[in-house]
């Protein structure tokens, strides 16, 4: 019964943590956020959200990398989201499988008569 028990907590754990990584993947932000500065069509620093037509110049650290469009942004976005859905619900289902796995033959804990 115990190891049971045990063996129930390593398969809660993927579970719980899957629902986060869902939950991160609902709570990312379907805009297009800008790590660096947000330039306007003139060339001008525009603080608030990132709209179309703007780029975002991108530093690591303290040296500039580059430039990406709204549109890039957007879509790295996109897939950012896309990947926390996909590892969220592969880890929830790994927990829920080995859960099924390790009660179902035996019935469930607490509907169990002694």
């Amino acid at each position: 019964m115990k190891f049971r028990s045990g063996l129930a907590l390593l398969f809660l754990l993927p579970v719980a943590w899957g629902l986060f990584t869902l939950l991160g993947g609902v709570a990312a932000s379907s805009g297009a956020p800008c790590p660096g500065i947000i330039l306007g069509e003139d060339g001008e620093d525009h603080p608030g959200p990132m709209r179309r037509g703007q780029t975002c110049a991108l530093y690591d650290g303290e040296r500039p990398t580059g430039t990406a469009t709204y549109e890039q942004r957007k879509n790295a976005q996109a897939a950012r989201q896309d990947d926390l859905f996909a590892r969220g619900a592969a880890y929830t289902g790994y927990g829920l499988v080995g859960l099924a796995l390790l009660y179902l033959p035996y019935g469930l804990p607490w509907r169990r008569k002694s």
